[in-house]
């Protein structure tokens, strides 16, 4: 696949559903117990791999108008449909997307999905949210300033996004060396899989089904 035809939002949306049939952590849905103790008030959710966000960060969400922005799974979305919010979840991946309407049917809660692209939420009207939850997945689109424009739009005057990303930093290394535990400086940044990698290496992540990163100077 030439990477200069290569739609992106296609071959993402495909691998994250792949990802989804092979239980990616990313992908499990929450557990009833988790979802109970959030309608009691005790609930936490991550926005990077391993750190929790502070509940006192999110003040009262009752009533609260939230999107969870590429934040499909079965994750955020119902723990905070749970605790109270108005949650709409918006992803790429219909799998993951079913994620979270199964986890809504399972523990009756309501929750809206959009299948969309977080660049371009033209289906959203403007100032809609109060808070916008988008947790690591910045990494997977081409234009992070295209993103922040439009979770501008459709947050509220005064409105607040969290989000979450990979240090950039993380992308000057060699990746397969990384995964031999050796650090060696290959790249630049802003990095892109499309056009940072040769073709033999950006074809070894197509062949293994995984989704195509970008690390984004800002």
């Amino acid at each position: 696949m030439a990477t200069s035809r290569m739609d992106i939002l296609k071959y993402n949306r495909q691998a994250w559903d792949k990802l989804v049939g092979q239980s990616n952590q990313w992908t499990v849905p929450v557990s009833a117990q988790a979802i109970e103790k959030a309608r009691q008030g005790t609930w936490s959710i991550v926005l990077t791999p391993t750190k929790p966000v502070p509940q006192a960060w999110f003040g009262e969400l009752a009533g609260t108008k939230v999107l969870c922005l590429a934040g499909g799974g079965g994750q955020q979305a119902p723990l905070l449909a749970a605790a109270g919010a108005n949650v709409t979840v918006l992803d790429n991946s219909p799998l993951q997307l079913s994620q979270d309407r199964s986890v809504a049917q399972r523990e009756g809660l309501q929750l809206e999905t959009l299948q969309g692209d977080m660049m371009n939420l033209h289906q959203i009207d403007a100032d809609r949210f109060d808070l916008i939850v988008n947790p690591c997945s910045i990494n997977f689109v081409p234009s992070a300033p295209r993103v922040w424009r439009e979770a501008f739009r459709v947050l509220r005057p005064g409105g607040q996004l969290m989000t979450g990303f990979t240090n950039p930093l993380y992308y000057l290394f060699d990746y397969w060396a990384m995964e031999q535990g050796q650090l060696q400086v290959k790249h630049r940044i802003p990095y892109s899989d499309t056009e940072s990698l040769n073709g033999t290496d950006r074809q070894r992540l197509i062949d293994a089904g995984e989704p195509m990163e970008f690390g984004h100077s800002l």
